[in-house]
């Protein structure tokens, strides 16, 4: 019997974080010790309270949740756009939680829940990085207990490729990231690059449609909102982002992935936020991260319809 994978888990709920945060508690491959908050695709207070509402929806309300940062590290706080001014529009049904998070700081349960822990713990995260910028300079004590950072932020296009230079995670809290990078805590990155490979389209859709449940049809009307701007601005479907970073720590190998030095702008008046990959040491500084760049849609895909499914 293979043993579960402990993690921890840094969102901004955010329509893929929910389907994420849904996989995780749905994996018998992972042991979720925990969830923390932080503000991105809304403020804090409702990524926190969206985190408590899908909890309890999905029978998880034992989970504990940590509210985090209200703004990043030093600079006023941006909102994402692509998930209402909620964060989780589109599902008028799901109820307003009866759980409560508990009274610690994100921050501060994130460094004592790995401090008590006799092995590393793999952290997710899928909103920027300010609460994990944040323990860095707070606890670096606890360090050593993180197994791997697995987050989705950055992008690494090829020089053809005419498109935005920034994702939003990385735009949101650059100074979190570069925090982060500085860390030497073990990262794999996995930007825009590879998570646009796995677009919600019709096959999906019609996969979804087999999955008649109150789950199945709560992720369905959350797709079907948040496809919204990505067919309107970029004419596809909606990616699954934080769903795919979540699958990596059930199945590492959905990805290739390549080591680099990764720098993030933190001054550009085009290109601020950008994520910088140095492959082959040109700048003389030594690897920070691991990048993901190749991803097997079809077994992704296969893996989050099963975890949908009862």
């Amino acid at each position: 019997m293979t043993t579960a994978t402990p993690i921890l888990f840094d969102c901004d709920p955010g329509h893929d974080d929910a389907i994420a945060l849904v996989m995780a508690h749905r994996s018998p491959a992972i042991k979720l010790l925990g969830v923390t908050t932080t503000c991105g695709n809304a403020e804090v207070e409702k990524t926190t309270a969206n985190t408590l509402r899908i909890l309890e929806f999905i029978g998880a309300g034992d989970v504990p949740v940590a509210q985090g940062c209200h703004r990043p590290l030093a600079r006023p706080l941006v909102l994402g756009t692509a998930d209402g001014p909620s964060g989780l529009e589109g599902s008028p049904y799901l109820p307003q939680a009866t759980i409560k998070p508990v009274k610690q700081h994100a921050v501060d349960f994130l460094a004592d829940t790995l401090r008590a822990s006799p092995e590393p713990i793999l952290v997710v995260a899928t909103g920027p990085l300010t609460n994990i910028g944040l323990l860095i300079l707070k606890h670096r004590d606890v360090l050593p207990k993180i197994k791997e950072l697995i987050w989705m932020g950055g992008v690494f296009y090829r020089k053809s490729e005419i498109i935005t230079p920034t994702e939003f995670n990385a735009f949101c809290d650059p100074e979190a990231l570069k925090i982060v990078l500085d860390s030497s805590v073990p990262i794999l990155m996995v930007g825009l690059d590879v998570t646009m490979q796995v677009l919600i389209e019709a096959p999906q859709y019609a996969e979804l449609t087999t999955i008649d449940t109150p789950l199945g049809r709560l992720v369905n009307d959350w797709l079907l909102f948040y496809e919204k701007l990505h067919r309107n601005s970029m004419g596809v479907g909606g990616a699954m982002h934080d769903p795919l970073v979540l699958a990596l720590a059930i199945d590492p190998t959905l990805v290739r992935t390549r080591p680099a030095h990764i720098g993030v702008n933190l001054s550009g008046t085009y290109a601020f936020g950008a994520t910088v990959a140095d492959f082959w040491g040109d700048r003389g500084e030594k690897d920070n991260a691991r990048i993901a760049h190749e991803v097997d849609a079809d077994r992704f895909f296969k893996l989050m319809f099963d975890l949908l499914r009862d």
